[in-house]
């Protein structure tokens, strides 16, 4: 009975050793060979082959290896994850180093290869460019006039889902040259007679059209010269003015014609006070400021015309003064207009600002003219203080640091809008305008259609939000260091600009095509009117996208007919008119006043 439990045992042992080698001759043991089974020799590692062995992607594209170890005695395994993956021309091709997953980066080609116990293997990566997949005419089915022309850009969107313009790749033909006119290289279509034709841009295998309507010529009516128009008189306002001794008052004055139209010409007018003892006069102005109790005639000039008035200087006291506004924000380098208003002894109040004697607690902060205008110097607070005589009022400036000109505008609630006005959108009633992206106004003629998921707001806390956050977003704007300053008006058409601040005191321009090349941010700046003639284009280069491009007009802007814009434009106080058959793809309309729309797409 013993002897047969020893002979189990031992034949148990046996089994044991002998599945243990099995296993190590099957892949188990050592990565470099194969351990001896049952007294067979070991198996060595031979070869590391990588797979596929050559294969092109397109730039963008991933591409998975496989890396496998053949031994001597023939057999194989995978050691993808085994294997230390390396590129040879990471510019071209990257791969990872652990599972050996390759990505294209640029055209060309790249070894990748296996590394694996002492034994390499490669294969051959080949990254083609991105392919052109569709392209778009723009703008969209124009139309103009007999003898007048139409530029024509080709938008291409490649296989890496990048979209850039390729006017210059690209072949343009007219279907009706008796219509219309088109030069095959630059895309200026010229309009020969009444009718249609059909826009073909065309770059290798991929084309696409757009319908040009061309219209006749108008009938100009014979020029009827009217009778000249001469000035009649002027009239000066407000009549016997009262005011109190250190206040101001401004006049206006009003030219009547021979036809019965009037003006307002006080800028061109000239001015003078019959006692300066009591009452003073801006020349050029017509500003009065009160100096002593009294009364003295005030004579407008204008055209050859005068016209009076009697100012009446008061006896009260000044009982104190009001700063506004009290408390105030700004960046460094920014400004901010303080003003003064006196209260007097009978209760009566005036306009002191340009009487007052401004002062800085703070003037490593931030200074104040005598006009109360602060300007930012640092970051911190300053006391801004207007004193006239033992009264004084004062109000507090926060200044705050610059905002890098790399940084976009932040529009905030007013960003998911397209299209917003504070007083009235007009938009023409049957007609094609579309929408992508909210729309807001308290009053509107015709609801533009919009793309879904998208809300149409005229009343409520979000409309609200999104007007206040307008402005603030203008503040931003205006508080941008200058990197370019100009003293008049620009045209900008057939400019190339770089990312910057650009800062106009004229009105802006663009008549043909404005060519922004590189990415960053743009702000564009002007005292005046934002214009773009018929037909123009702002076009992105060089990586610049329109969601980084900001305009902010004082006066009003006008969009030209049929043109191509990108950008936002933040209008602060004046309305804004966008041209029919104009486009702005990835741009908004927001302004505080009116907006008008004429069969338009845009898209925020």
């Amino acid at each position: 009975m013993n002897a047969l439990k020893r002979y189990s045992r031992t034949l148990l042992c046996s089994v044991g050793f002998l599945a243990a080698a099995l296993v190590a001759g099957c892949g188990g043991g050592g990565d470099q060979g194969r351990d001896p089974i049952l007294g067979l020799p070991a198996a060595d590692l031979v070869s590391v082959a990588v797979s596929p062995v050559a294969v092109s992607i397109a730039i963008g594209a991933n591409q998975q290896y496989a890396a496998t170890a053949t031994y001597s005695d023939g057999s194989s395994r995978d050691v993808t994850v085994g294997a230390a993956w390396t590129s040879a021309t990471a510019a071209v091709a990257t791969v990872n180093a652990a599972t050996g997953l390759a990505a294209g980066v640029a055209p060309g080609t790249s070894l990748i290869s296996a590394a694996f116990n002492g034994k390499s293997g490669s294969a051959t990566l080949t990254v083609n460019p991105a392919t052109l997949q569709s392209i778009v005419v723009l703008p969209a089915n124009p139309s103009i006039v007999a003898g007048t022309t139409q530029q024509f850009v080709a938008m291409g969107t490649f296989s890496n889902q990048t979209t850039r313009d390729i006017s210059a790749l690209t072949t343009f033909t007219s279907a009706t040259p008796a219509v219309a006119t088109i030069n095959a290289t630059t895309g200026l279509a010229n309009g020969v007679s009444a009718g249609t034709s059909v826009i073909t841009a065309t770059s290798g295998a991929i084309s696409a059209t757009t319908t040009l309507t061309v219209t006749p010529v108008p009938v100009i009516p014979p020029v009827i010269v009217p009778p000249a128009v001469t000035l009649s008189s002027i009239a000066v306002s407000p009549q016997g003015p009262s005011l109190q001794i250190g206040a101001t008052l401004p006049l206006i004055v009003t030219a009547t014609y021979s036809d019965n139209t009037t003006a307002v010409v006080t800028s061109t007018s000239t001015f003078a006070s019959a006692s300066t003892l009591n009452v003073t006069v801006a020349a050029n102005s017509g500003i009065l400021t009160g100096v002593a109790a009294g009364t003295s005639v005030i004579t407008a000039n204008f055209g050859g015309k005068s016209a009076t008035t009697t100012a009446t200087v008061g006896a009260a006291t000044l009982s104190s003064i009001a700063v506004t506004p009290a408390t105030a924000s700004i960046a460094v380098g920014a400004k901010q207009q303080f003003t003064a208003t006196a209260t007097f002894s009978d209760n009566s109040t005036g306009n002191v600002t340009a009487s007052v004697l401004w002062t800085s607690s703070n003037t490593a902060v931030a200074t104040v003219l005598n006009t109360g205008i602060a300007t930012g110097l640092s970051t911190g607070t300053s006391t801004i203080t207007a004193t006239s005589g033992l009264k004084s009022g004062s109000g507090v400036l926060t200044v705050t640091a610059a905002l890098p000109a790399s940084s976009p505008v932040n529009l905030r609630s007013a960003a998911t809008f397209a299209v917003l006005a504070g007083t009235s959108i007009t938009n023409n009633s049957g007609g094609t305008t579309l929408i992508a992206g909210d729309v807001g106004s308290p009053s509107q003629t015709t609801d533009p259609t919009q793309a879904p998921g998208f809300t149409n707001y005229k009343s409520g806390a979000i409309l609200d939000g999104a007007l206040a956050d307008l402005q603030k977003a203008i503040t931003d704007a205006n508080g941008r260091i200058c990197d370019v300053s100009f003293a008049g008006g620009i045209d900008l058409g057939g400019a190339t600009l770089t990312p910057g601040v650009y800062c106009y005191s004229g009105a802006i321009n663009i008549t043909g095509t404005l060519f922004l090349n590189g990415p960053g941010v743009y702000i564009f700046r002007t005292a005046l009117t934002l214009n773009t003639t018929a037909n123009s284009i702002v076009s992105m280069i060089g990586g610049a996208t329109s969601d980084n491009v900001t305009w902010v007009p004082v006066g009003p802007s006008t969009l030209g007919a049929n043109s191509v814009f990108k950008g936002s434009i933040l209008g602060q106080s004046a309305a804004i008119t966008v041209g029919d058959n104009t486009t702005l793809f990835t741009g908004r309309v927001l302004s505080a006043a009116a907006v008008t729309l004429k069969n338009n797409q845009i898209t925020k």
